[in-house]
């Protein structure tokens, strides 16, 4: 499909401090999916607060320079990126026949390492289209409901299913392996084939000793996108 490209410009608001001092918030584009149907164009606009940082979201749903009015916004104050881009997706993820909106956010950074917050907005329509963000489990909680993650000497074990996966550190040339096996430090959400998925690096020493990720599956439970199964992916030497 040929997407439709035109200039995004910046937006500079201006508030008021208690004490009656005027600042500046810039308000800028983060991100952007632009479709050849003006009313399916996503925007994700939020403050400037520095260099690299950006809070207080909003999602525009429709718009552009040829729309015929007619968009959606969903203001999200306590919404927070760090550094670089969020990602955005447009994709129906729970089956119905909608396009849910998803946004991961990067909560820290730096060092090679980045955590996320993932942000599902659900499509609905009763009788009118409007969307609703419904709760998604964390990585972190559904690794520690799903995974057992051991080490001992030069061995990791990592247990899914009672299914149990023997890693031998002496295949690493690691320098530091002073640490327990633990996950969390870098982090990713995809959608792949209209499924939702999140990754989570294995480390043995923070950042570079890692031995593998792990990639965890979400279905929708009605209320809420819980991981449904784990999948480790072994380091290749």
């Amino acid at each position: 499909m040929k997407m439709k490209m035109f200039n995004i410009g910046l937006f500079i608001f201006f508030f008021v401090w208690p004490n009656g001092n005027p600042y500046a918030a810039q308000r800028v584009v983060t991100s952007h999916i632009i479709s050849d149907l003006w009313y399916e164009n996503i925007f994700l606009i939020a403050d400037k607060i520095d260099g690299v940082a950006t809070k207080n979201f909003t999602i525009q749903i429709g718009g552009g320079v040829d729309s015929v009015g007619g968009e959606l916004f969903y203001n999200f104050p306590n919404w927070y990126n760090a550094k670089f881009a969020p990602k955005l997706f447009h994709e129906d993820i729970n089956g119905d026949g909608l396009k849910d909106v998803i946004v991961s956010l990067i909560t820290g950074s730096g060092s090679g390492l980045s955590t996320k917050e993932i942000h599902v907005l659900n499509q609905f329509k009763d009788p009118n289209k409007r969307y609703q963000e419904v709760p998604v489990e964390s990585i972190n909680d559904a690794v520690k409901r799903l995974v057992n993650i051991g080490g001992e000497g030069n061995e990791v074990m990592v247990e899914i299913n009672n299914m149990k996966y023997f890693v031998d550190l002496m295949q690493f040339d690691y320098q530091f392996l002073n640490e327990s096996p633990a996950v969390g430090s870098l982090e990713d959400y995809k959608v792949e084939n209209g499924v939702l998925f999140g990754y989570t690096t294995v480390f043995v020493a923070i950042p570079e000793a890692s031995i593998g990720e792990l990639k965890i599956k979400y279905i929708w439970e009605g209320k809420t996108y819980k991981a449904e199964s784990v999948e480790f992916i072994e380091k290749v030497t």
